[in-house]
């Protein structure tokens, strides 16, 4: 079992809320696709969160055979404008390291005091890598419609390695990203080209340029050309060097599948998907 990703940096309140709460709500589902969801204590270092569950029950069966998992942390409040919680998706392995293991225990120790203490021999303790988190947060919300049923929940994408794609996690899923260095004022990509790639920006700065003129300075962090391969359309921009560049690259078939594999095993793909050609 592969050991834990680098760090995920997600805004301080959403460490801040996890640290405030006590159970989360598992959903997975096993490899012919019948899901279970199942409630259980935590506890957290940051955005990573641990549980435990006994040997051979159906939750943990279903991460054998598929880690993908998505959660749910919440709070009930009757009213409405007052609720907060957090959806996410991640990856969830069982922890074999036995230092690791005490470690956990001592965090469950010290989270729930009135736990007794025991042999962990009988159980299995677990780590939720986030892939995915979304923080909902209704006490800024504008007030629902009046005559509307029920209530609209505000959601902020607080993290995402997809949307957001911090580098060293994107390394990390998809291998055959390849380096590319383009010097100052050359062109990356011109309109009307084939979209044969898509890039992410590791260092320097780049200018997109649109059809219409509009110039759009992309630094570190940012990446083009996903849109065009989504659309199967030519380049609608230009994009050219305006300092030295280093680049990730990734080719147009090895990217398609890459959004096929993410639409099945996360929840609202699809969705972040509309939003990049939306935006567009």
């Amino acid at each position: 079992m592969s050991a834990a990703g680098p760090p995920v940096e997600v805004p301080p309140e959403i460490v801040d809320y996890l640290n405030g709460q006590r159970t989360l709500t598992l959903a997975t589902v096993s490899s012919s696709g019948v899901p279970r969801a199942s409630t259980f204590l935590y506890v957290n270092e940051g955005p990573t969160l641990y549980f435990w569950s006994r040997a051979g029950t159906i939750t943990t069966s279903h991460i054998d055979q598929n880690p993908v998992v998505s959660f749910a942390i919440d709070h009930y409040s009757e009213d409405l404008n007052a609720t907060k919680g957090l959806q996410g998706v991640g990856e969830c392995q069982v922890i074999l390291s036995g230092e690791q293991i005490a470690r956990v225990a001592d965090l469950f120790g010290q989270r729930f005091p009135t736990l007794s203490p025991g042999s962990t021999m009988s159980i299995s303790f677990f780590r939720i890598t986030p892939t995915e988190l979304q923080f909902i947060d209704n006490t800024q919300a504008a007030p629902s419609a009046p005559g509307a049923f029920g209530a609209e929940f505000h959601r902020e994408r607080s993290y995402s390695v997809i949307q957001a794609l911090p580098l060293r996690p994107a390394q990390t899923i998809v291998a055959a990203l390849g380096s590319q260095s383009v010097k100052a004022g050359e062109t990356v990509v011109r309109a009307g080209a084939p979209a044969d790639k898509f890039f992410i920006i590791v260092s320097g700065e780049a200018e997109l340029t649109r059809a219409d003129g509009e110039k759009v300075t992309l630094g570190p962090g940012r990446l083009f050309g996903e849109v065009t391969i989504m659309r199967d359309q030519p380049r609608a921009a230009t994009v050219t060097a305006a300092s030295d560049l280093e680049l990730l690259a990734l080719d147009r078939d090895t990217f398609r599948d890459l959004i096929s594999q993410a639409m099945e095993i996360t929840p609202d793909f699809d969705q972040i998907i509309r939003d990049r050609l939306d935006a567009s």
